[in-house]
């Protein structure tokens, strides 16, 4: 009896916390669907230097893998079905193992990662003036990181020429993930006259650090708490595998 009522009990835990995980893909992939097809956009705090197009693609990718994990979690523990679990553990642990690897390269790779991307931004400004589509993405989340967090150049307006609308202080100029006209044009006015052109003189290089820096210990307890969850996971589907391999009608009881 008691065999059975831990069976049940992970079961059902077991069906619950991937339900949850399923309606939270499902809010996702929503959202990002959302985003994608709707005219306006949406705004979102702390992510409008992100271009909507990429900022969607990634919450539908993100919602798709989270209810396909989801969907063999919940029917795999209600019904049982142990090759839905065994697919649900292998997915679950090829997620955490690519999550750890990657951690430990970015923890001793760092400055390798650090020294490429210095060479890959440099190259997109210096690529900037051309008609490459496959770099739309990153050189407008460049473009409107440098107009919102007052930005110029990665590592400082000399990276520039010409210099574009989005390094410097214009007036009756909005630039967000929806409204971007001002993007890869030459400022029509003169710097060193106008003051309301002056270049923004941060690197931003160093506004990316900076965020890193003062978000680090926030996106830590988020990496590790969803590697919990994933741990919490593979040990109650490996469980409920083995535990749905008895046949407990056949089991004596004393």
């Amino acid at each position: 009896m008691a065999s059975e009522f831990c069976l049940s009990l992970t079961k059902y835990f077991l069906f619950v916390f991937n339900l949850v995980f399923f309606l939270l893909g499902s809010a996702l992939l929503s959202l990002g669907l959302w985003i994608m097809f709707s005219e306006t956009g949406i705004p979102i705090p702390g992510l409008d230097f992100i271009p909507l197009s990429l900022l969607s693609y990634l919450l539908i990718i993100s919602g798709a893998v989270t209810i396909l994990l989801g969907f063999f979690g919940c029917l795999g523990a209600l019904k049982e079905v142990k090759c839905m679990l065994a697919i649900y553990f292998i997915l679950l642990t090829v997620l955490l193992a690519a999550q750890t690897v990657g951690g430990v390269l970015l923890i001793t790779q760092k400055s390798t990662f650090q020294s490429s991307l210095d060479d890959h931004m440099t190259n997109i400004i210096k690529e900037f003036g051309k008609n490459d589509s496959s770099l739309e993405d990153i050189k407008l989340t460049l473009e409107i990181l440098q107009h919102e967090a007052q930005c110029c150049g990665w590592t400082g307006s000399e990276d520039w020429n010409p210099v574009p609308c989005s390094c410097f202080y214009l007036v009756n100029v909005t630039a967000n993930a929806t409204n971007h006209n001002f993007l890869s044009k030459t400022c029509p006015c003169d710097s060193s006259s106008n003051l309301t052109c002056r270049k923004h003189e941060q690197a931003c290089k160093g506004v990316v650090d900076q965020w890193l820096n003062t978000h680090i210990l926030t996106i830590l307890i988020v990496v590790f708490a969803l590697a919990l969850v994933e741990i919490c996971g593979t040990i109650l589907s490996m469980c409920l595998y083995r535990q749905a391999s008895v046949d407990y009608s056949l089991t004596p009881y004393y």
